[in-house]
């Protein structure tokens, strides 16, 4: 199967099946197949999946910590409370509600393998990846783009296998207001995560609540990509 057969074909899930859940072992495979199609920067992978099963009380508590981040941008630009009467909650949090698996990416610090250790030390290098602070807070541009990477992979394993992901990066930037049974995160060693993931069976997906009814609000045609010349431009034109 071709990538664009399976990657043309993701859906982003408002809810997922509850009675249609991988097993670990499926999960396994999609993870190991998405992480050998990958790559990173001086192979130093400094982040790290936690893997997080079936658990509705957890579920619900990680949607609460994503749309109290919405709750918290819309008050700093509009005072929009939840109790304010044009307060929206975010359609697109909700597949973390009936996710069966979630995946929390967050950095994490990482040694250099024997070859690109022996060429810091004799180059006079310093590797900065073992460093806590500068994982946590200085090095998030390029552990985006290595987590980018992977999630797509893992992305294309899950999509060929007849399963369906969501993504989510709106949540906390405090990691004190991430839940202390999460220590990942919240505790003195965590890390603020890049990326949270879902997996499982889509029952409904966020395109199934658009009809062509001719509004903004609920049109389809209006739901568009920005065109590709917007997105890619020759800068050196023959």
């Amino acid at each position: 199967m071709a990538i664009e057969d399976s990657l043309k074909n993701r859906k982003h899930v408002m809810h997922y099946n509850t009675e249609i859940i991988p097993l670990r072992d499926e999960v396994e495979e999609i993870l190991r197949i998405g992480y050998s199609l990958a790559t990173s920067k001086q192979k130093a992978y400094a982040y790290k999946f936690w893997i997080l099963g079936p658990d509705k009380k957890r579920s619900r508590m990680l949607y609460h910590v994503a749309e109290g981040r919405k709750i918290d941008v819309d008050y700093e630009a509009y005072g929009t409370t939840v109790e304010s009467n044009n307060y929206a909650a975010n359609v697109g949090l909700l597949h973390l509600l009936s996710a069966p698996w979630t995946f929390i990416v967050t950095p994490r610090q990482s040694s250099p393998n024997p070859h690109f250790k022996y060429h810091f030390e004799t180059e006079g290098s310093h590797w900065q990846l073992e460093d806590w602070e500068f994982v946590n807070t200085k090095n998030r541009e390029s552990n985006a783009i290595d987590v980018g990477m992977v999630s797509k992979t893992i992305t294309g394993a899950a999509l060929d296998r007849g399963w369906d992901v969501s993504y989510n990066i709106c949540f906390h930037h405090d990691r004190k207001k991430w839940p202390k049974s999460l220590p990942f995160v919240s505790g003195d060693w965590g890390f603020r995560p890049v990326l949270m993931m879902t997996l499982g069976k889509g029952k409904k997906y966020f395109h199934e609540r658009l009809k062509d009814d001719g509004t903004q609000r609920n049109d389809p045609k209006f739901n568009t990509d920005p065109p590709f010349e917007t997105i890619f431009e020759f800068y050196d034109n023959d």
